[in-house]
């Protein structure tokens, strides 16, 4: 996949000024709504010479004002939290006005990936969306850590995505005592770590913040944004079987309900010429036994869809040749189906954190067509705003604004996807949030091929001082705040940062 090198902001700004199309207002307050029956008319589309990253356009109540989300995280107003991240999601699947083989993309699309962002090149305008399919990091971080083979419940494919400011402040050396680091290279990091003088205050020992700019004179700001979206595959031919989250009770190993054991699935239909707002129905014997071989996973119950309700663009031969290479290598989420040229990525889930408050807003989405989970757990699709429109309302969501609902409160908050934390891989995921896991996010020492960093915590029954010397442990090690260096909230930076072809280990403090 193409490098992409830092982008021209005239440039963005320019073509997000001609191509962009005018997105509704944010409400005043969140509202129940009903589906749309039709996607709205689309923006111009402009088959460009490359496809440049553009920011969340205005009128989703995007980047927000910190102070405000401060007070709404530290009080708990849910439904002022719930209605400014479904707005979040509206803005960031809005139409971006750019195509790619004739599919319209949607905003995050345009953005950079792992690929681009941590390369020499950096991030500027590729010949293709950035999605290098890889596994989903954190499933077998607990396993690298502990120098252990992975799970075999972690075959996800997943990758990052970063806004263009973001993209930009990973691109751009951060001073930090004087000494500029690049946060994409893993010697820089390990070498920020070992520079700390003796006694630095943890809460001090961290990277530069990720950028936060507000609304000002009736400029729109922005905020730095990482996704992490969740990629399932649909063949072009037969009924593709699609988990269906309906609790973890309804899984063949509830104590870790990851999507191959879930008992209800939808069978998506590229044929089907009906709407993203259709339901899924009963599926037929006939629409069963077109279910494409040795795809069932655990279903049982089988439901019946089009393609048209879920997120999906069409592969090409490269990323079909790059989604094989990770199946016989890692997996596929417990699919087991190779790919073609033709056949479809599907978007089945996708984390979203965005630093417009100093611990980042935290939300989650996956994919929920028809009702609702029981008991709405982990999330639901209640709250969810008018601007979110067509196949982007088939998707549930939960929020981790704060480690507990509310400052006054010591009832933790419980928010995970469950297409990403249900894996054995990480500990206790079925009763973790994002806030506390990723507030762990550091690195250290540079040692045998990459950085060495924190375990995530081993259970969620208290939220982590992050401004103190806390721990987290495992089976093999305890680790601490005071031998690393805090990466923002950011698990995208350790997981990435580039590492020498022949690495030498950083020196160690002497405090």
């Amino acid at each position: 996949m193409k490098m992409r090198a830092l982008t021209l902001m005239s440039a963005v700004v320019l073509l997000a000024a001609c191509n962009q199309q005018s997105p509704p207002g944010e409400p005043a307050a969140p509202v129940e709504s009903k589906p749309v029956t039709a996607e709205p008319a689309p923006a111009p589309a402009v088959e460009a010479v490359g496809i440049i990253p553009l920011d969340i356009p205005g009128g989703f109540g995007y980047p927000g004002d910190r102070d405000t989300f401060q007070t709404w995280a530290d009080t708990w107003q849910i439904d002022n939290i719930v209605a400014t991240a479904w707005n979040l999601w509206a803005g960031m699947t809005s139409d971006s006005g750019q195509t790619y083989n004739g599919v319209a993309l949607p905003v995050w699309e345009t953005w950079c990936g792992n690929e681009e962002v941590f390369s020499a090149a950096g991030c500027t305008a590729g010949n293709r969306p950035a999605r290098a399919f890889q596994l989903a990091s954190q499933i077998g971080h607990a396993a690298r850590v502990a120098g252990t083979q992975t799970a075999a419940d972690t075959q996800i494919v997943s990758f990052n995505k970063f806004n263009p400011p973001m993209a930009s402040y990973l691109n751009t050396p951060q001073t930090t005592n004087g000494v500029a680091y690049s946060y994409t290279s893993a010697t820089d990091l390990s070498n920020l770590n070992a520079a700390w003088p003796a006694g630095t205050a943890v809460s001090a020992r961290k990277v530069v913040d990720a950028p936060y700019t507000p609304d000002s004179g009736g400029l729109q700001g922005s905020t730095g944004i990482e996704t992490k979206p969740v990629i399932f595959l649909v063949k072009a031919s037969g009924l593709t079987p699609m988990p269906l989250w309906m609790g973890p009770e309804l899984s063949t190993t509830p104590a870790n309900a990851t999507p191959n054991t879930w008992f209800t699935c939808v069978l998506l239909d590229p044929a089907n010429p009906g709407g993203p707002d259709t339901a899924p129905v009963p599926a037929t014997e006939a629409q069963i036994a077109q279910m494409v071989p040795n795809s069932a996973m655990a279903c049982k119950t089988f439901l019946y869809a089009p393609l048209s309700t879920i997120y999906h663009f069409p592969m090409d031969e490269a990323e079909a040749a790059d989604w094989n290479a990770l199946l016989t290598n890692s997996g596929d989420g417990g699919q087991g189906l190779t790919a073609e040229a033709g056949d479809y990525g599907v978007l089945v889930g996708m984390h979203v954190n965005s630093k417009t408050i100093i611990n980042w807003t935290w939300q989650t989405f996956w994919w929920q067509p028809g009702g609702n989970a029981p008991n709405d757990f982990p999330g639901s699709k209640n709250g969810m705003t008018m601007s979110v429109v067509g196949a982007w309302r088939n998707y549930a969501m939960c929020t981790a604004w704060n480690q507990t609902k509310g400052n006054a409160s010591s009832d933790m908050v419980v928010c995970f996807n469950p297409f990403l934390e249900t894996s054995s891989g990480i500990p206790s995921g079925q009763s973790s949030n994002c806030m506390t896991c990723h507030g762990t996010a550091t690195a250290g020492a540079l040692a045998d091929g990459s950085l060495v960093t924190m375990n995530y915590p081993a259970s969620y029954p208290a939220p982590i001082d992050f401004n103190t010397n806390a721990c987290t442990e495992s089976s093999t090690s305890t680790t601490c705040f005071a031998d690393f260096t805090k990466t923002d909230f950011s698990w995208a930076i350790p997981s990435n940062a580039i590492v020498p072809a022949n690495p030498q280990s950083a020196p160690t403090e002497s405090n």
